[in-house]
């Protein structure tokens, strides 16, 4: 009796053990995958944003998704593992710093100019997203910076 109890528990283990290796070994595959997957969609946004793609008003996520060859399960994987946040809300605030550093080198230019060179159709969007991202108005964004200069 107490052999056959110690091949059950001898045998228990080994099954385990090589649970617990094949877990290991999905989990490094996985591991990888996703490195793969990072990397790649890394790439492909790095190039979206360096041609001036992010400033295109598209009419949906899935043009988005078509442009960059990806698919949304990608673009939100990686969004959420590099920047912790969704891609649009990612690429608002890429396009509110890009409008921040352009309202401040061109003041003779309006605001709603700016935000429609980024891709913001109309002037109360991008003062709503502006204002999201930055706590104010970007007329007031820009008021303050400029009496920043001046002062200096």
């Amino acid at each position: 009796m107490r052999l056959n109890n110690e091949k059950l528990q001898l045998s228990a283990l080994r099954f385990r053990l090589k649970r617990r290796r094949g877990l290991r070994i999905k989990r490094n595959a996985e591991a990888e995958l996703a490195r793969k997957v990072i990397g790649m969609v890394g790439s492909r946004l790095e190039e979206w944003v360096a041609e001036g793609k992010h400033k295109i008003c598209y009419p949906s996520i899935d043009e988005i998704l078509k442009d960059l060859d990806l698919t949304g399960e990608e673009l939100s994987f990686f969004c959420s593992t590099r920047f912790g946040k969704p891609f649009l809300t990612w690429r608002k605030e890429l396009r509110i710093e890009e409008a921040m550093d352009l309202l401040v080198r061109f003041p003779e230019i309006p605001a709603y100019k700016i935000g429609k060179s980024l891709g913001i159709k109309d002037k109360s969007n991008f003062r709503h997203q502006f204002k999201s991202v930055t706590g104010m108005t970007p007329s007031e964004f820009r008021e303050k910076k400029l009496k920043k200069y001046l002062v200096k």
